[in-house]
């Protein structure tokens, strides 16, 4: 998003499988408001096998990522789809673990989606996720973060 904050978000939450999972919503929409934008998040443990797939629609086409290792895609102009496979990733961002211990051991800093920046912003989506979810209201995010350092 550019560094661009959210303005707001919106959120349902589903208790599907209280059998599974007694203790938590196992499905949920959010709807994320940005300036010029919106990201629509669907996460769910309700699904019948695992899913990792992202949709990414913009004013002269879009991306489509149906796992990590095929994406496709299409501009303006174009008749069809392109498919092609993202750049692999490099050691050590192939593995949680290594990634991880590579921080700890201060050989790489943590940055764009791992930064603490970042993730301040996800906790506060979140945060307002389930409020909005409880409430059944659309929550206001602050214009500026409400945490030091910003």
């Amino acid at each position: 998003m550019h560094g661009a904050r959210p303005v707001s978000v919106m959120a349902i939450a589903q208790h599907i499988k209280p059998d599974v999972y007694p203790n938590v919503e196992d499905d949920a929409t959010i709807v994320v408001e940005y300036p010029k934008a919106v990201a629509i998040l669907q996460p769910s443990w309700n699904w019948p096998f695992d899913r990792k797939d992202m949709e990414v629609y913009g004013q002269t086409g879009y991306a489509i990522a149906p796992n990590r290792d095929a994406l496709r895609i299409r501009l303006a102009g174009q008749q069809a789809e392109t498919q092609r496979a993202p750049a692999p990733l490099e050691p050590p961002m192939t593995d949680p673990v290594a990634y991880l211990a590579a921080v700890v051991r201060k050989d790489i800093k943590p940055s764009g989606l791992s930064s603490l920046s970042e993730n301040l912003v996800v906790t506060e989506i979140l945060d307002a996720a389930k409020k909005s979810a409880r409430t059944g209201k659309r929550v206001t995010l602050p214009a500026k973060a409400p945490y030091a350092g910003e």
